[in-house]
């Protein structure tokens, strides 16, 4: 199965994924309401900061991983990715 890795957080008393625990220390702020995090390489595991983009939307995800399909399957996408998500916070690179 490939579930996302998810860790305990006491202040919220609740379990929270790590991938978005990642996106918001690279950004130095929360996520916003409705932003989610998008595996630019498709890997679930691979939870460094540059392997992550933070999206406006699920929809904005969406349009992202039909844009990776097409690429792995040598169609030409109709829009670069950064034209259909526009809107994206691309995440800072890791200096170390």
């Amino acid at each position: 199965m490939n579930r996302y890795k998810r860790v305990w957080d006491n202040t919220l008393k609740k379990q929270v994924y790590v991938h978005r625990l990642v996106a918001a220390q690279s950004l130095g702020r929360a996520l916003l309401p409705g932003e989610v995090v998008y595996h630019l390489n498709g890997d679930k595991h691979d939870l460094r900061p540059e392997n992550l983009l933070a999206l406006p939307s699920q929809a904005a995800h969406m349009v992202a991983e039909h844009i990776r399909a097409q690429t792995l399957t040598q169609d030409v996408p109709l829009f670069e990715l950064e034209q259909m998500v526009a809107g994206s916070v691309c995440l800072p690179m890791d200096s170390g």
